[in-house]
Protein backbone atom coordinates (compact mmCIF):
# COMPACT_ATOMS: atom_id res chain seq x y z
CA UNK A 1 0.00 0.00 0.00
CA UNK A 2 1.44 3.60 -0.92
CA UNK A 3 2.13 5.44 2.17
CA UNK A 4 -0.15 8.35 2.29
CA UNK A 5 3.07 10.65 3.66
CA UNK A 6 5.84 9.95 0.42
CA UNK A 7 4.42 13.08 -1.21
CA UNK A 8 6.02 15.31 1.80
CA UNK A 9 8.73 13.14 1.81
CA UNK A 10 9.55 13.47 -1.66
CA UNK A 11 9.01 17.20 -1.63
CA UNK A 12 12.05 17.69 0.89
CA UNK A 13 14.54 14.99 -1.25
CA UNK A 14 13.19 17.32 -4.25
CA UNK A 15 14.23 20.44 -2.80
CA UNK A 16 17.88 18.98 -2.16
CA UNK A 17 18.45 17.20 -5.34
CA UNK A 18 18.45 20.75 -6.92
CA UNK A 19 21.69 21.39 -4.93
CA UNK A 20 22.86 18.43 -5.49
CA UNK A 21 22.79 18.55 -9.33
CA UNK A 22 24.33 22.10 -8.98
CA UNK A 23 26.58 20.76 -7.02
CA UNK A 24 27.48 17.65 -9.05
CA UNK A 25 28.14 19.89 -12.35
CA UNK A 26 29.89 21.94 -11.65
CA UNK A 27 32.43 19.64 -9.48
CA UNK A 28 32.53 17.19 -12.63
CA UNK A 29 33.11 20.10 -15.22
CA UNK A 30 36.02 20.97 -12.83
CA UNK A 31 37.46 17.15 -13.63
CA UNK A 32 36.30 15.73 -10.50
CA UNK A 33 35.16 12.06 -11.27
CA UNK A 34 31.91 11.23 -10.54
CA UNK A 35 32.69 8.69 -7.96
CA UNK A 36 34.88 11.51 -5.91
CA UNK A 37 32.68 13.80 -6.38
CA UNK A 38 29.80 11.84 -4.71
CA UNK A 39 32.49 11.48 -2.18
CA UNK A 40 32.75 14.84 -1.42
CA UNK A 41 29.00 15.67 -0.97
CA UNK A 42 28.36 12.70 1.81
CA UNK A 43 29.93 14.31 4.60
CA UNK A 44 28.32 17.83 3.84
CA UNK A 45 25.19 16.59 3.83
CA UNK A 46 23.10 16.90 6.83
CA UNK A 47 20.05 14.69 6.27
CA UNK A 48 20.39 10.93 6.88
CA UNK A 49 17.99 9.93 4.09
CA UNK A 50 19.96 12.16 1.52
CA UNK A 51 23.21 10.91 2.45
CA UNK A 52 22.55 7.36 2.03
CA UNK A 53 21.13 8.24 -1.51
CA UNK A 54 24.78 9.52 -2.12
CA UNK A 55 26.03 6.42 -0.32
CA UNK A 56 24.40 4.14 -2.58
CA UNK A 57 24.53 6.08 -5.57
CA UNK A 58 28.25 6.23 -5.21
CA UNK A 59 28.39 2.58 -4.24
CA UNK A 60 26.81 2.29 -7.94
CA UNK A 61 29.08 3.72 -9.68
CA UNK A 62 32.03 2.17 -8.19
CA UNK A 63 30.77 -0.74 -9.33
CA UNK A 64 30.32 0.31 -13.04
CA UNK A 65 26.99 2.07 -13.73
CA UNK A 66 26.27 4.87 -14.93
CA UNK A 67 24.59 7.77 -13.31
CA UNK A 68 20.98 7.27 -14.91
CA UNK A 69 21.24 3.48 -13.79
CA UNK A 70 22.15 4.50 -10.83
CA UNK A 71 19.80 7.03 -9.86
CA UNK A 72 16.69 4.67 -11.41
CA UNK A 73 15.96 2.64 -8.29
CA UNK A 74 15.19 6.57 -7.07
CA UNK A 75 13.00 7.59 -10.17
CA UNK A 76 10.20 9.24 -8.62
CA UNK A 77 12.35 11.51 -6.33
CA UNK A 78 15.03 12.48 -9.03
CA UNK A 79 12.19 12.71 -11.63
CA UNK A 80 12.22 11.24 -15.41
CA UNK A 81 13.48 15.37 -16.67
CA UNK A 82 16.80 14.64 -14.82
CA UNK A 83 17.52 11.02 -16.11
CA UNK A 84 16.84 11.68 -19.82
CA UNK A 85 18.60 14.78 -19.36
CA UNK A 86 21.42 12.77 -18.01
CA UNK A 87 20.89 9.83 -20.18
CA UNK A 88 21.31 11.28 -23.31
CA UNK A 89 24.27 13.23 -22.12
CA UNK A 90 25.89 9.40 -21.80
CA UNK A 91 24.84 8.59 -24.78
CA UNK A 92 26.35 11.83 -26.01
CA UNK A 93 28.74 11.81 -24.67
CA UNK A 94 28.29 15.06 -22.98
CA UNK A 95 27.55 14.44 -19.62
CA UNK A 96 29.39 16.98 -18.36
CA UNK A 97 26.86 20.03 -20.14
CA UNK A 98 24.20 18.17 -19.59
CA UNK A 99 24.72 18.36 -15.60
CA UNK A 100 24.88 21.92 -16.11
CA UNK A 101 21.78 22.14 -18.18
CA UNK A 102 19.81 20.16 -15.74
CA UNK A 103 21.14 22.17 -12.59
CA UNK A 104 20.29 25.48 -14.60
CA UNK A 105 16.89 24.43 -15.09
CA UNK A 106 15.99 22.82 -11.71
CA UNK A 107 17.68 26.67 -10.53
CA UNK A 108 15.39 28.49 -13.27
CA UNK A 109 12.25 25.95 -12.06
CA UNK A 110 12.60 26.80 -8.22
CA UNK A 111 12.89 30.48 -8.96
CA UNK A 112 9.75 30.58 -10.48
CA UNK A 113 8.20 29.04 -7.63
CA UNK A 114 10.03 31.24 -5.42
CA UNK A 115 8.69 34.42 -7.31
CA UNK A 116 5.06 33.38 -6.93
CA UNK A 117 5.87 32.11 -3.42
CA UNK A 118 7.23 35.58 -2.22
CA UNK A 119 3.95 37.35 -3.64
CA UNK A 120 1.82 34.96 -1.86
CA UNK A 121 3.65 35.68 1.67
CA UNK A 122 2.35 38.54 2.32
CA UNK A 123 -2.19 37.36 1.87
CA UNK A 124 -0.77 34.17 3.72
CA UNK A 125 0.20 36.32 6.90
CA UNK A 126 -2.80 38.69 7.08
CA UNK A 127 -4.90 35.62 6.14
CA UNK A 128 -3.45 33.81 8.92
CA UNK A 129 -3.35 36.45 11.31
CA UNK A 130 -6.87 37.31 10.93
CA UNK A 131 -7.91 33.87 11.31
CA UNK A 132 -6.28 33.54 14.58
CA UNK A 133 -7.75 36.53 16.31
CA UNK A 134 -11.22 35.79 14.64
CA UNK A 135 -11.01 32.48 16.57
CA UNK A 136 -9.24 33.72 19.68
CA UNK A 137 -12.33 36.35 19.88
CA UNK A 138 -14.28 33.74 19.34
CA UNK A 139 -13.23 31.02 22.08
CA UNK A 140 -12.31 33.33 24.88
CA UNK A 141 -13.95 36.83 24.31
CA UNK A 142 -17.31 36.37 23.23
CA UNK A 143 -18.10 33.45 26.03
CA UNK A 144 -17.64 36.33 28.48
CA UNK A 145 -20.02 38.68 26.92
CA UNK A 146 -22.92 36.13 26.41
CA UNK A 147 -24.00 36.12 30.03
CA UNK A 148 -24.58 39.90 29.57
CA UNK A 149 -26.64 39.83 26.18
CA UNK A 150 -28.64 36.80 27.15
CA UNK A 151 -29.35 38.94 30.30
CA UNK A 152 -30.42 42.11 28.61
CA UNK A 153 -34.28 42.92 28.28
CA UNK A 154 -33.76 43.85 25.06
CA UNK A 155 -34.36 42.28 21.24
CA UNK A 156 -30.67 41.32 19.86
CA UNK A 157 -30.29 42.00 16.66
CA UNK A 158 -29.06 39.39 13.72
CA UNK A 159 -25.59 40.19 13.97
CA UNK A 160 -25.73 39.56 17.56
CA UNK A 161 -26.86 36.39 17.70
CA UNK A 162 -24.98 34.81 14.67
CA UNK A 163 -21.89 35.71 16.98
CA UNK A 164 -23.66 34.34 20.22
CA UNK A 165 -24.44 31.45 18.10
CA UNK A 166 -20.35 31.11 16.63
CA UNK A 167 -19.44 32.09 20.18
CA UNK A 168 -21.04 29.06 21.63
CA UNK A 169 -20.35 26.51 19.04
CA UNK A 170 -16.76 27.25 19.44
CA UNK A 171 -17.18 26.86 23.32
CA UNK A 172 -19.28 23.73 23.02
CA UNK A 173 -17.51 21.84 20.22
CA UNK A 174 -14.32 23.73 18.94
CA UNK A 175 -12.00 20.67 19.83
CA UNK A 176 -14.79 18.33 17.14
CA UNK A 177 -14.57 21.72 14.58
CA UNK A 178 -10.75 21.68 14.57
CA UNK A 179 -10.32 18.38 14.27
CA UNK A 180 -13.47 18.12 11.46
CA UNK A 181 -11.44 20.96 9.54
CA UNK A 182 -8.04 19.06 9.88
CA UNK A 183 -9.50 15.97 8.45
CA UNK A 184 -11.44 17.68 5.61
CA UNK A 185 -8.36 19.86 5.06
CA UNK A 186 -6.49 16.20 4.56
CA UNK A 187 -9.47 14.90 2.51
CA UNK A 188 -9.61 17.37 -0.39
CA UNK A 189 -5.56 17.17 -0.20
CA UNK A 190 -5.96 13.66 -0.55
CA UNK A 191 -8.74 13.90 -3.46
CA UNK A 192 -6.67 16.44 -5.51
CA UNK A 193 -4.37 13.33 -6.51
CA UNK A 194 -7.24 11.49 -8.17
CA UNK A 195 -6.96 12.50 -11.99
CA UNK A 196 -10.34 13.59 -12.67
CA UNK A 197 -10.41 15.56 -9.73
CA UNK A 198 -6.71 17.10 -10.84
CA UNK A 199 -8.34 18.29 -14.49
CA UNK A 200 -10.83 19.87 -13.22
CA UNK A 201 -8.81 21.93 -10.42
CA UNK A 202 -6.10 22.71 -12.98
CA UNK A 203 -8.67 23.75 -15.71
CA UNK A 204 -10.40 25.72 -13.44
CA UNK A 205 -7.13 27.63 -12.27
CA UNK A 206 -5.56 28.21 -16.08
CA UNK A 207 -9.41 29.67 -17.01
CA UNK A 208 -9.52 31.85 -13.57
CA UNK A 209 -9.45 35.62 -13.59
CA UNK A 210 -6.11 37.29 -13.51
CA UNK A 211 -4.36 34.00 -11.60
CA UNK A 212 -5.75 31.98 -14.85
CA UNK A 213 -2.90 34.04 -16.73
CA UNK A 214 0.07 33.70 -14.05
CA UNK A 215 -0.57 30.11 -14.40
CA UNK A 216 -0.22 29.76 -17.92
CA UNK A 217 2.45 31.87 -18.17
CA UNK A 218 4.06 29.49 -15.17
CA UNK A 219 3.26 26.49 -17.39
CA UNK A 220 5.14 28.36 -20.12
CA UNK A 221 7.85 29.60 -19.11
CA UNK A 222 8.36 26.05 -17.45
CA UNK A 223 7.46 24.25 -21.16
CA UNK A 224 9.76 26.36 -22.81
CA UNK A 225 12.90 26.35 -20.25
CA UNK A 226 12.39 22.87 -20.11
CA UNK A 227 11.94 21.74 -24.07
CA UNK A 228 14.68 24.31 -25.16
CA UNK A 229 17.25 22.85 -22.28
CA UNK A 230 16.76 18.97 -23.33
CA UNK A 231 16.48 19.82 -27.19
CA UNK A 232 20.07 21.86 -26.45
CA UNK A 233 21.29 18.82 -24.74
CA UNK A 234 20.90 15.90 -27.53
CA UNK A 235 17.85 14.32 -27.11
CA UNK A 236 15.67 14.25 -30.41
CA UNK A 237 12.52 16.31 -30.39
CA UNK A 238 10.07 13.52 -29.97
CA UNK A 239 11.82 12.27 -27.09
CA UNK A 240 12.35 16.12 -25.62
CA UNK A 241 8.68 16.58 -25.99
CA UNK A 242 7.87 13.65 -23.77
CA UNK A 243 9.99 14.17 -20.90
CA UNK A 244 9.16 17.97 -21.52
CA UNK A 245 4.97 16.67 -20.66
CA UNK A 246 6.37 14.74 -17.44
CA UNK A 247 8.02 17.49 -16.16
CA UNK A 248 5.10 20.26 -16.41
CA UNK A 249 2.78 20.03 -13.32
CA UNK A 250 -0.79 21.30 -15.11
CA UNK A 251 -2.74 18.08 -16.11
CA UNK A 252 -4.33 20.11 -19.12
CA UNK A 253 -0.53 21.02 -20.11
CA UNK A 254 0.93 17.64 -19.78
CA UNK A 255 -2.05 15.82 -21.31
CA UNK A 256 -1.82 17.88 -24.51
CA UNK A 257 1.96 17.20 -25.05
CA UNK A 258 1.74 13.18 -24.47
CA UNK A 259 -0.88 13.58 -26.67
CA UNK A 260 1.20 15.94 -29.49
CA UNK A 261 3.52 13.17 -29.45
CA UNK A 262 1.39 10.63 -31.60
CA UNK A 263 1.39 13.84 -34.14
CA UNK A 264 4.97 14.56 -34.32
CA UNK A 265 5.55 10.57 -34.67
CA UNK A 266 3.24 11.13 -38.45
CA UNK A 267 5.48 14.21 -39.27
CA UNK A 268 3.20 17.15 -37.94
CA UNK A 269 5.52 20.07 -37.70
CA UNK A 270 5.14 20.28 -33.96
CA UNK A 271 3.79 24.30 -34.12
CA UNK A 272 1.13 23.16 -35.90
CA UNK A 273 0.16 20.58 -33.24
CA UNK A 274 0.19 23.25 -30.37
CA UNK A 275 -1.61 25.46 -32.69
CA UNK A 276 -4.75 23.20 -31.68
CA UNK A 277 -4.65 24.07 -28.00
CA UNK A 278 -5.36 27.78 -28.08
CA UNK A 279 -6.11 28.17 -24.57
CA UNK A 280 -2.55 26.85 -23.25
CA UNK A 281 -0.88 27.82 -26.14
CA UNK A 282 -1.11 31.38 -27.92
CA UNK A 283 -0.53 32.65 -31.03
CA UNK A 284 2.59 34.32 -30.23
CA UNK A 285 3.91 30.79 -28.93
CA UNK A 286 3.05 29.57 -32.34
CA UNK A 287 4.12 31.95 -34.31
CA UNK A 288 7.80 31.66 -32.71
CA UNK A 289 7.83 28.20 -32.44
CA UNK A 290 6.51 27.77 -36.44
CA UNK A 291 10.47 30.49 -37.12
CA UNK A 292 11.93 28.20 -34.89
CA UNK A 293 10.84 25.07 -37.51
CA UNK A 294 11.52 26.66 -40.46
CA UNK A 295 14.92 28.15 -39.55
CA UNK A 296 16.12 25.14 -38.26
CA UNK A 297 16.73 27.18 -35.21
CA UNK A 298 14.15 25.80 -32.75
CA UNK A 299 16.80 25.58 -29.47
CA UNK A 300 16.57 29.81 -30.05
CA UNK A 301 13.27 30.19 -30.40
CA UNK A 302 12.35 27.99 -27.16
CA UNK A 303 15.51 30.23 -25.05
CA UNK A 304 14.16 33.45 -26.77
CA UNK A 305 10.27 32.06 -25.40
CA UNK A 306 11.62 31.11 -21.80
CA UNK A 307 13.22 34.46 -20.82
CA UNK A 308 9.80 35.78 -22.19
CA UNK A 309 7.51 33.96 -20.17
CA UNK A 310 10.16 34.19 -16.92
CA UNK A 311 9.77 38.21 -17.38
CA UNK A 312 5.73 37.95 -17.79
CA UNK A 313 5.99 35.40 -14.57
CA UNK A 314 8.07 38.19 -12.83
CA UNK A 315 5.89 40.92 -12.91
CA UNK A 316 2.59 39.32 -12.99
CA UNK A 317 3.88 38.38 -9.64
CA UNK A 318 5.32 41.82 -8.47
CA UNK A 319 1.48 43.07 -9.34
CA UNK A 320 -0.34 40.23 -6.91
CA UNK A 321 0.59 41.80 -3.59
CA UNK A 322 -1.28 45.14 -5.27
CA UNK A 323 -4.61 43.25 -6.78
CA UNK A 324 -5.21 41.24 -3.34
CA UNK A 325 -4.08 43.81 -0.65
CA UNK A 326 -7.76 45.93 -1.24
CA UNK A 327 -9.30 42.40 -1.03
CA UNK A 328 -7.87 41.49 2.40
CA UNK A 329 -8.47 45.36 3.61
CA UNK A 330 -12.33 44.79 2.68
CA UNK A 331 -12.49 41.83 4.21
CA UNK A 332 -10.77 42.75 7.39
CA UNK A 333 -13.25 46.12 7.09
CA UNK A 334 -16.17 43.92 7.33
CA UNK A 335 -15.45 41.18 10.13
CA UNK A 336 -14.41 44.42 12.00
CA UNK A 337 -17.88 46.16 11.14
CA UNK A 338 -19.40 43.25 11.69
CA UNK A 339 -18.29 42.45 15.23
CA UNK A 340 -18.97 46.21 16.47
CA UNK A 341 -22.76 45.57 15.10
CA UNK A 342 -22.70 42.77 16.81
CA UNK A 343 -21.24 43.75 20.32
CA UNK A 344 -22.03 47.58 19.79
CA UNK A 345 -25.63 47.71 18.92
CA UNK A 346 -27.38 45.53 22.23
CA UNK A 347 -25.89 48.12 24.05
CA UNK A 348 -26.75 51.00 22.51
CA UNK A 349 -30.48 49.92 22.27
CA UNK A 350 -30.02 48.72 26.94
CA UNK A 351 -29.05 52.58 26.70
CA UNK A 352 -31.18 53.90 25.00
CA UNK A 353 -34.27 51.98 26.63
CA UNK A 354 -32.74 53.16 30.41
CA UNK A 355 -32.98 56.54 28.93
CA UNK A 356 -36.78 56.48 28.06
Amino acid sequence: MTNPFRFLINHAFKKEMVDFFKNISIMVQSGIPLNESLGVLIPQTPRKSFRNFLVKTKAQIEKGSSLSNALTPYREEVGDLALNIIRAGEINGTLESNLQYLADIMGRNRDLKSKIGSAMMYPKIILGMVLIIGAGIAMFILPKLTPLFSSLDVELPLATRILLFISDTMRDHGILILVCIGVIGFGFMMLSRIAAVKWFYHTVAIRAPFFGSLVRNYQLALFCQIFGTLFRSGLTIKDTLTATSEALTNVRYRNSLRASTKSLTAGVPLATILAKYPLLFPQNVVAIITVGERSGKLEESFMYLAKYFDNEVDLQTKKLPTIIEPVLLMFIGIMVAFLMMAVMTPIYELTASISK
